[in-house]
């Protein structure tokens, strides 16, 4: 696993002109950060936010996103360990491709910033050192102005 952590790689260095994390990026860059991403060794999850207003309509697309088994609960929880248990298996890289992220936001801002707080925190702790399974890195595309 360690070898895994050596070869951590930073999106920044990826793609040229990336705010910080977390990445909220012009959905024009859409196909750049898609194949960029694909090229740095990542599994690209790609998920279109435009019918999404609540956060578990959220979790319930990315449960179907990766691949959770039935009973998967359908929150926070459940999703870290649906994450952790495919990090079990073996170390992974994951770019998560929110497209349409401003629908979300404009359907409910309370739940949009909720859930990229706590998504945020769960690439932490995926990505952690001593206790991780991978990497997590997360892309919002919208039309941002």
């Amino acid at each position: 696993m360690s070898e895994f952590w050596e070869s951590w790689v930073d999106p920044g260095d990826v793609i040229s002109g990336l705010p910080l994390d977390p990445y909220f990026v012009h959905e024009r860059r859409r196909r750049e950060v898609v194949e960029e991403m694909a090229r740095a060794g990542f599994d690209v999850q790609e998920v279109d936010l435009s019918g999404i207003t609540t956060e578990r309509e959220l979790l319930v697309m990315l449960g179907r996103s990766f691949s959770a088994p039935d009973y998967y609960g359908k929150n926070w929880d459940a999703l870290r360990d649906v994450l952790f248990e495919q990090g079990g298996r073996a170390a992974f890289r994951i770019a998560l491709v929110f497209s349409s992220s401003d629908a979300f936001l404009r359907a409910q801002t309370h739940g949009f910033v909720r859930s990229v707080t706590l998504l945020q925190m769960l690439a932490r702790d995926l990505s952690d050192v001593d206790e991780g399974c991978g990497q997590l890195e997360i892309f919002y595309l919208a039309d941002w102005e």
